[in-house]
């Protein structure tokens, strides 16, 4: 990451939100990709930002994602690999030659003891409404069994950043949960699991009735 905590950063817009310790592969404009790829590997930052509105002129959320460019795809699309890093907040609106670029600030994480007593129940409470919100909704929780087992053990940051990024609610609501630290974020994704769990399971004494309604 740049030594500054205040820094100039390439802009790709995105009409989801991107959490940090998550991947996703998105196409490049073609002049940032040859402008990374003259950067060294460690240097190759760019931010991912939702976009809402027309392409020309769009809406753009106040804060973002730092990402570090992975490998380019061999196809004709130019999508790159990305690993999220860290979050970053926009100081001022982007330029757009020859692609957006925008100063922001970096938005860290506060330090965390994974061993407190808080952080363990936090995240035992995560993986378990995890594991009920997979059986619940089955393919609308896009974390397949296994990855939930090995989310389960892994970094904190890493667990509440997945969940974060696989819950299926608005983009807005996504760009609200990045900006909490990452102790209130956990409560918040806890929480819509929850919700989702209990609702599907409310509903599922009716679902023989949608579906003879599908059959007619």
């Amino acid at each position: 990451m740049p030594q500054s905590s205040r820094f100039r950063l390439p802009l790709l817009y995105a009409d989801d939100v991107h959490f940090p310790c998550t991947e996703l592969r998105l196409p490049l404009p073609e002049a940032l990709i040859t402008d990374l790829l003259l950067r060294p590997a460690d240097e190759r930052w760019l931010g991912v930002v939702l976009a809402r509105g027309a392409a020309d002129s769009p809406v753009l959320s106040p804060a973002g994602t730092v990402c570090r460019l992975v490998e380019i795809d061999s196809d004709e699309e130019g999508r790159a690999l990305l690993v999220g890093v860290d979050r970053f907040a926009m100081v001022a609106a982007p330029a757009v030659d020859p692609y957006p670029q925008a100063l922001v600030q970096l938005m860290p994480e506060p330090p965390l003891d994974e061993s407190s007593p808080l952080l363990r129940a936090l995240r035992r409470d995560l993986a378990e409404r995890l594991f009920e919100a997979r059986e619940a909704l089955g393919g609308a929780l896009p974390l397949e069994r296994d990855a939930l087992v090995r989310l389960r053990d892994a970094p904190f940051e890493e667990l509440v950043n997945h969940a974060a990024a696989a819950l299926d609610v608005p983009p807005l609501r996504k760009v609200e949960l990045l900006t909490l630290p990452l102790p209130d974020r956990a409560v918040e994704v806890t929480g819509i699991l929850k919700s989702r769990t209990k609702l599907c399971e409310l509903l599922r004494p009716y679902r023989h009735l949608a579906r003879a309604h599908e059959r007619n």
